[in-house]
């Protein structure tokens, strides 16, 4: 009897011990994501993190309240409640990416420590009104929804640090080499086997 595990007992170990996110880009119909795709041409303006393929819950940067598109920050989003809830024609692309254990650890912890200080963190206002010029900008703590959803993979290596250089659009995350479509239609209408 061998000591040394066969190569499908490996194979199976390490696939057993992958798990998924998700980013969900979206185009919610509202007069803010109407202008932003009139001047971008880009088809989802908006990007938000899930850890759940259900994404009951969704991480970004994006309207605190739903009718109010000005007070924005860090936020927890939902097909059942906040702006999806409001804007229930929401289309959506769904991409899900394979992490390890450590990953997936590491990005539930920041999100939800994020949170938990939410009021720390801004939405990056002038950041997307200069991304319109090509003209980069970040403060501190000041996030749009692509820049947070590509500071978390790159903090724990989802991607390369220079996979998106300069400003980053929702339509990016589609290049992603090790993602998968998983869904494309009305948020509305999702279902997660």
């Amino acid at each position: 009897m061998s000591i040394f595990p066969n190569t499908g007992e490996i194979a199976m170990q390490n696939e057993s011990s992958q798990k998924e996110i998700y980013i969900v880009i979206s185009q919610t119909g509202s007069i803010v994501s109407r202008i932003i795709r009139s001047v971008t041409g880009a088809v989802y303006n908006h990007a938000s993190i899930s850890l759940d393929p259900s994404l009951d819950t969704m991480y970004s940067f994006g309207r605190i309240h739903a009718y109010n598109p000005i007070w924005g920050g860090y936020v927890k989003e939902s097909p059942n409640y906040g702006a999806f809830r409001r804007f229930r024609q929401a289309e959506v692309m769904v991409l899900a990416i394979k992490v390890n254990n450590a990953q997936y650890e590491g990005i539930k912890s920041k999100l939800e420590a994020m949170y938990d200080e939410r009021g720390q963190y801004h939405y990056n206002y002038a950041g997307l009104f200069l991304a319109l010029f090509h003209k980069p900008y970040r403060g501190k703590n000041h996030y749009t929804c692509s820049e947070f959803v590509r500071d978390v993979l790159e903090q724990f290596q989802v991607i390369e640090k220079d996979e998106f250089l300069g400003i980053v659009h929702p339509m990016n995350f589609m290049k992603l080499p090790d993602q998968k479509m998983v869904y494309r239609g009305r948020l509305s209408e999702y279902e997660h086997s």
